[in-house]
Order: structure tokens, then C-alpha cells, then sequence
């Protein structure tokens, strides 16, 4: 059975060796790294972005480990290509991933102090950080490191450090330089991983609660998109673009408390696996006949939902045109494009004044939508 977990004690008189003063920092330190370690997913926290200007270089910022422990690159730090050891590959498209670790590493002695037998030790632990380089397609272990046991901080549980993914690099191996920098590798559909929040609960105390994808005033041109729930206005749940103010200023999407959905756009895709979609109307020689809202068409082009189309000619329009009797020449459907081929023959006037014009018809699609993806 594993050891409980201890919590320092003093008494009155006691000697006070290293070890037990050691162990009060050590007791916080473990208590936070298992508050940041189940209580959120690890990744990046602030900043960290690989940049390249002149040179490659990864940005300041702070980031939580699966350990939870927490790593802090207080200024930006242009790479060193000299740490580059990672076997080249011939293609200079290639992108090796950049990795983040963090390293507790011992400060200077204090050479005004001395231990029980003069010699000089060191009063404090600096918690500072590795950048390394990986193979390409090594991003994919990301995933699978291990973590430490339940009562572990973070310098328990593994020799391994763990390693947060920042980006990738391309290598100019003529010049022996960084070339560009990536945060996002298409092949592996791997980029870095930002902290998140393990609860089954989350709740506000202001009446709103705000989920955006950046701060609302973000660096750069990206609009920042965000979903807020609102007890004001009898409640309400909207998205949209993220004001300065930090409101959902001209939401797309609303939900009312009373069920009502207001959308400023179409609501598209809405069909249900197995059903009938159906759709009707007047259409004119030339249109193209409209699908049922919420089928795309590529889906239809492509053959994953089945379309029924029934056409017949809209007489009613023929008479107000002054055509008194009209013979169909044609009332059919392309099923290729979906456009209407409707024209008619007027014998009003009899021959030699007989003419072809085209005209209304009646329409009917019924799309048939599969069960199941894998056919129709």
C-alpha cells in the first residue's frame, strides 16, 4: 500500500533539521501540482507561440506539464540551431517538432555560508526549462506519456521529463539554420496542446459566463468567437464575435431561455438519419430546382442522399399570358444539374402561328435521407 501523504508538524524545542524545513515547501508544491494535474488537462497556459523572424524563436510565456508541474520561459529565446542533433532528413520540407521540458536545477552556493561540517551549500532550487528537437512524426507519443502515481508531485513518477510541444521547424541543412517555423503539422493533424478544465460543473457568480477563444483583445486581425450565457433579458445563450467590452456584441446565434433559436444566417444541416426530406413549389423553364433546407448539395452530387423529383406544367400561369390552350412539348428535371426543361406548345392562333415558349411547372423533391453513412 502506498504511503499517505504527510503533512509537516512542528513542536516547541524541536530541532528543526534541513530535511523537515525542506519538506514544508514540498507538501505545497505536491498539493499544487495535483490540483493543476486533475483538476485541469496540461498544455500551454500564456504565450509560448514559435515565431520566425530573422531567426526562430519561441515567445515567453507559462505552461503546466502532465506532472503538474510548471514550466516558465520569462523571456523570448531564439533557438539555438547548435542543439539541433536530430537526424536530417533530405527533404527540406520536412518539420521536426520543438519540445518544452521543465528542469529543476540546483542555484550557486552561497559562499557566505557554511554546513555543519564548512562546506558551502546551496539555499535554492531554480526551476527553469530544456528546449529540444524530435524526430519527425514523434509528436504522435506526445499522447502516451505516463503519468505519476495519485500521491506523486511534480518530481515523482518518472526519470523522463515530460514534454510539451511548442511547434515545428524546417532545417536548412546547406546553411546549417532554421528555415520556418509551423505550429500545426497537417500530416500528423498535431499542434500544441493548451491547458483546459476537468469539472463537471462550471459556474459564474456574475450572472454571465463566458467562453471565448482569446482574450477580447487579442494581438492580430483573427476575430475572437465566443458563446455567452446570460441571465439578463429573461436569459439567453448567444454567440458571436467577442466585443472589446467582453460581451457578445452582435451574436450570430441566440437561444432564448423560452426555447426560441434566432439566427441571423441559414441553419443548415438539419436532417434527421432515416427521413424524408421534402420540398415544393412553382419553378420556370431554366431554374434550378431547390433542395429541401438543410441538404447540401455536394452530399446530393455525390450520391449520399437519394432525390425523387416530379414535375408537371403550372396551366394556371399559361391563361394570364393570353395562352388559351397549350400542348407540354417538355416538363422534365436534369438529373445531372437539377434544372427544369419546361416548354409548351401555344396552338391559339392555330398554324401557321404556332409557337414554342417556355413556361411554369409544379415541382415536388423528396430527398431520401440514409440511415447510416454508408449508403442510401
Amino acid at each position: 500500500m502506498t504511503n499517505p501523504i504527510a503533512r509537516p508538524t512542528f513542536y516547541e524545542g524541536e530541532i528543526l533539521p534541513a530535511a523537515d524545513l525542506g519538506a514544508t515547501v514540498d507538501y505545497a508544491r505536491n498539493q499544487m501540482a495535483r490540483q493543476s494535474r486533475y483538476l485541469h488537462t496540461w498544455g500551454i497556459a500564456y504565450g509560448l507561440d514559435l515565431i520566425f523572424t530573422s531567426a526562430a524563436t519561441l515567445k515567453a510565456g507559462v505552461a503546466i506539464d502532465g506532472t503538474g508541474r510548471e514550466i516558465v520561459v520569462p523571456d523570448d529565446v531564439p533557438l539555438d540551431p547548435s542543439t539541433f542533433d536530430v537526424f536530417v532528413q533530405p527533404d527540406a520540407t520536412t518539420l521536426y517538432p520543438v519540445y518544452l521540458n521543465g528542469v529543476d536545477q540546483a542555484a550557486a552556493p552561497a559562499s557566505s555560508l557554511t554546513g555543519a561540517c564548512g562546506g558551502s551549500e546551496p539555499t535554492s532550487m531554480q526551476e527553469t526549462y530544456n528546449i529540444t528537437f524530435g524526430a519527425p512524426g514523434s509528436e504522435l507519443q506526445i499522447a502516451a506519456q505516463t503519468l505519476p502515481a495519485i500521491t506523486d508531485g511534480p518530481d515523482g513518477g518518472s526519470s523522463e521529463a515530460w514534454l510539451v510541444l511548442v511547434g515545428f521547424v524546417t532545417w536548412d541543412a546547406t546553411n546549417t539554420q532554421f528555415k520556418s517555423v509551423f505550429a500545426y503539422n497537417p500530416a500528423t493533424k498535431i499542434g500544441p496542446q493548451y491547458v483546459g478544465v476537468n469539472a463537471s460543473q462550471v459556474i459564474s457568480e456574475s450572472g454571465s459566463l463566458l467562453l471565448a477563444t482569446h482574450p477580447a483583445t487579442p494581438q492580430g486581425s483573427t476575430p475572437v468567437m465566443a458563446v455567452q450565457i446570460q441571465e439578463a433579458s429573461n436569459g439567453q445563450m448567444v454567440f458571436g464575435k467577442l466585443g472589446a467590452d467582453g460581451n457578445v456584441s452582435s451574436p450570430a446565434l441566440t437561444v432564448t431561455a423560452s426555447g426560441d433559436v434566432i439566427a441571423t444566417g441559414q441553419i443548415k444541416g438539419a436532417v434527421t438519419p432515416g427521413s424524408m426530406q421534402v420540398q415544393s413549389g412553382i419553378a420556370f423553364d431554366g431554374m434550378i430546382l431547390p433542395l429541401p433546407v438543410g441538404i447540401d448539395p455536394a452530399d446530393a452530387a455525390a450520391g449520399k442522399v437519394t432525390v425523387h423529383t416530379h414535375v408537371s406544367v403550372h396551366y394556371e400561369s399559361l391563361s394570364p399570358a393570353g395562352i388559351l390552350v397549350a400542348v407540354p412539348l417538355e416538363c422534365r428535371v436534369d438529373t445531372s444539374t437539377g434544372r427544369v426543361h419546361c416548354r409548351v406548345i401555344d396552338i391559339t392562333a392555330g398554324p401557321p402561328f404556332i409557337a414554342v415558349l417556355p413556361a411554369w411547372c409544379d415541382y415536388t423533391v423528396i430527398v431520401a435521407v440514409p440511415a447510416s453513412g454508408s449508403g442510401s
